[in-house]
């Protein structure tokens, strides 16, 4: 688990060891994993500025399987809310593609195995994402 102060330098940071973590454990595709995880914690770190959190955090969290990786990302900015989620499911990317916003959970949600999100204390909520790893 890692918990940063959302700035630029977390996203940094978690690219870094998202990077780490898909080489060592070897997920289906590298680059592709980076990149969701990269956009979950430009969300998270965006989230926790919106709710105007000067000392807010973000953190990352890995669960490995024999045959997947399974990354949660959560934040002190109030998280996803539902409705963004459950209008995921009928768009693509060129439905997005010049939008305001929405193409980072697009992505995610076309680039990983899995994705959801999770209620947790207090009203925060969690996104977890999964992705497979390579046959050994």
């Amino acid at each position: 688990m890692v918990c940063c102060k959302a700035s630029e330098e977390a996203i940094a940071v978690c690219d870094l060891i998202a990077e780490q973590a898909a080489r060592f454990f070897a997920v289906r595709d590298v680059e592709l994993f980076v990149l969701a995880v990269h956009e979950a914690i430009v969300n998270a770190v965006k989230a926790v500025r919106q709710a105007g959190l000067e000392e807010g955090t973000v953190s990352l969290v890995f669960f490995v399987a024999d045959d997947e990786v399974t990354v949660a990302v959560e934040d002190d900015g109030g998280g996803i809310p539902k409705e963004t989620m459950k209008q995921l499911g009928g768009k693509t990317l060129a439905d997005v593609l010049l939008a305001e916003s929405g193409r980072g959970l697009l992505l995610i949600h076309e680039i990983m195995d899995a994705m959801a999100l999770v209620e947790r204390a207090g009203g925060r909520r969690m996104l977890v994402m999964k992705m497979q790893r390579e046959a050994t």
